[in-house]
């Protein structure tokens, strides 16, 4: 199957659900563009970063000539058909169904007060905080000190300590697209409305972008309360996985 490089068809497929592919559109990015393969017909993408590999899928046309040219494991973020797919020529484990939310623009941010703008200076604070969840296994787990210095990060302090936090995991302003994660409250100051504060402070500073999105566990109803709230709504189910790609060709498959 072809693979495309044109970096304007790749838009153009994209935007059909610029919402399911938000964090696609951020890799049209010049510094991320490099690093990912995309394969038709339909649209896969292979994203060869942060150490584990990633596909994302529109469709289920070129899912398997992806796979191919990928020596496993690869982290999977992919629908329902597309998972089905992949399970036909690959083992597929830790599979967790996830919700696509997107940002309505309403109501407006609010209750910044208190908050500050992180720089690369909060990284080790940041990572401090993000392992208060590790015993329960609530820590977020795709946190990268490059996001805080190419993306927007705000927290609420407690002297050095920071007590919550919510950041992007990408942020392409050519693209009119960003993508919120890395949000925290620690255990001890839950049920203050410190998540609230620092998601809407993140919000804040994103005005103006066509679509805002983020990825949360279809079980964390907690979660998905607050981002209702703040004017999130519920665009796709969809899951995150590993898969063991194949590492021949596909046509050797039975």
């Amino acid at each position: 199957m072809p693979r495309l490089i044109d970096r304007d068809e790749i838009r153009r497929l994209l935007r059909r659900d610029p919402a399911w592919s938000v964090y696609a559109l951020g890799d049209l990015a010049p510094a991320m563009f490099p690093k990912a393969t995309w394969f038709t017909p339909d649209l896969t993408l292979v994203l060869r970063d942060y150490g584990t590999a990633i596909l994302f899928a529109m469709g289920t046309g070129s899912v398997r000539e992806a796979l191919a040219t990928v020596d496993g494991p690869v982290h999977l973020q992919v629908q329902q058909d597309a998972l089905e797919e992949i399970r036909r020529h690959a083992p597929v484990s830790s599979v967790k169904p996830m919700l696509r939310m997107t940002w309505t623009g309403q109501p407006s941010p609010t209750r910044r007060d208190g908050t500050a703008r992180l720089d690369a200076r909060d990284v080790e604070a940041l990572q401090r905080l993000y392992a208060d969840g590790d015993a329960a296994g609530e820590s977020p787990d795709f946190f990268f000190p490059s996001m805080v210095t190419d993306g927007v990060f705000h927290g609420v302090h407690d002297g050095d300590a920071l007590l919550a936090a919510a950041g992007t995991h990408l942020l392409s302003r050519a693209e009119g697209v960003a993508s919120i994660g890395n949000v925290y409250t620690r255990r001890d100051r839950r049920g203050l409305g410190l998540g609230r504060r620092v998601v809407s402070a993140v919000l804040g500073d994103l005005a103006g972008l066509e679509t805002i999105g983020l990825n949360v566990r279809a079980d964390n109803a907690a979660a998905i309360h607050l981002y209702d709230s703040l004017g999130f709504r519920r665009h796709c189910e969809f899951f995150e996985a590993l898969c063991d790609a194949p590492t021949r060709e596909p046509s050797q498959r039975s």
